[in-house]
C-alpha cells in the first residue's frame, strides 16, 4: 500500500530496545501502533505515525488489515517480566480498543497468540477475553487429525486404498474405517477387551485441553510404523499393537525437549519435577509430593499438562513419558478415561 516498509529486523529491534524502558500500557500501545504504521510502509521512524495511519485511511476511504504472529520469539521471558506482559497487554487490549474506537473502522488487526502468552500476560478477566475470542481459536478437531494420518499413510503407501480427493468430504466413521489396515480395530483382536485404536492414539497423543500437534502423530506414526517392522503375527494390519504403545515413550521424550526450547514457563516447571526424586515421580501425585507452588499448578492446568481429581494429578501419556513419571499400583494406565473427563474423547 506505501512504499518503502520499514525491515522486519528493525523493527523488532526497536521492540526489544523499549522493553528495557519501562514503558507503561498506554505508552507501549503507541509503540505497536507506529511499528503498525511503519511495517506498512507509512512515514517510517516517524513517532505518531500509527494514529496519522487511521486518518489517512479513513480519508482516503480504504481499509487495510495487519497480522501479527511471532510474538514467542520476541517475548521469550513473557511469565515473568514485567516489561514483556505490559507490552503484550498493550497490544492484546488496549490496541484493538483504541482500532475499535476509530471513524469508519479502518485499520483492523489478527493477532496469532498462544494461549499461554494470552493467560501470562492478562490478568484481569483474562477467562472473559478467552472466552471472547474462542470461536476463533485454532484448534484441530478429531477428524482433521485423522484425515493427516490418512494423507501421510497414503503418500507413505501409494497403494494404500483411499483417493484423497475424496478425503476433505469424509465422515469420521468413514475415516475411521479406512484406518483400520493401518493400526486395526482394536489394541489388540477384534474380541478383545483392548481399546479401539483410534480412540487410544488421539487420546495418547492430545494434552488434556484436547490438543494435539501434527509433528507428535507424524512422528508417532514414523515411530511406530519402525518399530512394527519385521512382525509376523498381525497380519492385517501395519503398525502392530506394541508398536503404537511403545512409541508413546519416544514421542513423548521428543514432546518435551521441544516444549523447552519454545514455552519458558513450563521449561522451568519441567525443569523442576525432572530433579524431583524418583518416590515423588509418580502418578498421581499431589502438588506438595511435586513441590509445585500453585501458581505452577495453575500454569500446568493451562497448558493441559495434568487434570485433577480431588488432591490428585494426572498426566497425559505424551507428556508423562518424557518427564519420566511412573505409575503407582492404583493408577493403571487411563488414557480414555481421563482423555473423557478433560472432554476430549468420546
Amino acid at each position: 500500500m506505501f512504499s518503502h516498509p520499514k525491515f522486519s529486523n528493525d523493527i523488532r529491534d526497536y521492540i526489544r530496545q523499549n522493553q528495557t524502558g519501562n514503558l507503561h500500557e498506554g505508552q507501549w500501545r503507541e509503540c505497536w501502533l507506529d511499528v503498525i504504521a511503519w511495517g506498512v510502509g507509512f512515514k517510517p521512524e516517524e513517532a505518531g505515525a500509527g494514529r496519522k495511519l487511521t486518518d489517512h485511511l479513513f480519508e482516503k476511504k480504504q481499509q487495510l488489515i495487519v497480522v501479527i504472529d511471532g510474538l514467542e520469539d520476541l517475548f521469550q521471558n513473557f511469565d515473568n517480566d514485567e516489561n514483556q506482559q505490559k507490552a503484550l497487554r498493550a497490544l492484546l487490549q488496549e490496541v484493538p480498543e483504541w482500532l475499535a474506537q476509530q471513524p469508519g473502522r479502518p485499520l483492523g488487526i489478527i493477532i496469532f497468540v498462544r494461549r499461554d502468552i494470552v493467560l501470562a500476560a492478562v490478568r484481569q478477566n483474562a477467562a472473559q477475553m478467552m472466552a471472547r475470542y474462542q470461536p476463533y481459536a485454532l484448534k484441530w478437531n478429531r477428524q482433521e487429525a485423522l484425515r493427516l494420518v490418512v494423507w501421510v499413510t497414503k503418500k507413505a503407501l501409494p497403494d494404500f486404498n483411499i483417493n484423497l480427493d475424496k478425503l476433505p468430504d469424509m465422515s469420521e466413521e468413514e475415516i475411521t474405517d479406512t484406518l483400520v489396515p493401518l493400526w486395526g480395530k482394536k489394541l489388540g483382536s477384534e474380541k478383545s477387551k483392548e481399546a479401539r485404536s483410534v480412540q487410544f492414539v488421539l487420546a495418547a497423543l492430545s494434552d488434556f485441553n484436547g490438543q494435539i500437534q501434527s509433528r507428535d502423530l507424524v512422528r508417532f506414526l514414523k515411530i511406530a510404523a519402525d518399530k512394527s517392522m519385521n512382525d509376523t503375527r498381525w497380519q492385517y494390519r501395519i503398525l502392530i499393537p506394541k508398536a503404537i504403545r511403545d512409541a508413546l515413550r519416544d514421542c513423548s521424550k521428543e514432546k518435551i525437549k521441544e516444549i523447552q526450547i519454545e514455552n519458558t514457563a513450563l521449561k522451568k516447571i519441567f525443569a523442576k519435577l525432572q530433579k524431583l526424586a524418583d518416590a515423588n515421580r509418580k502418578i498421581p501425585f499431589s502438588r506438595e509430593a511435586a513441590q509445585l507452588s500453585t501458581e505452577e499448578i495453575k500454569t500446568l492446568l493451562d497448558n493441559g499438562v495434568v487434570i485433577q481429581e480431588k488432591d490428585d494429578y494426572y498426566m497425559p501419556e505424551i507428556f508423562r513419558y518424557g518427564l519420566n513419571f511412573k505409575l503407582t499400583g492404583r493408577a493403571r494406565p487411563r488414557v480414555l478415561s481421563l482423555a473423557r473427563r478433560a472432554g476430549q474423547s468420546s
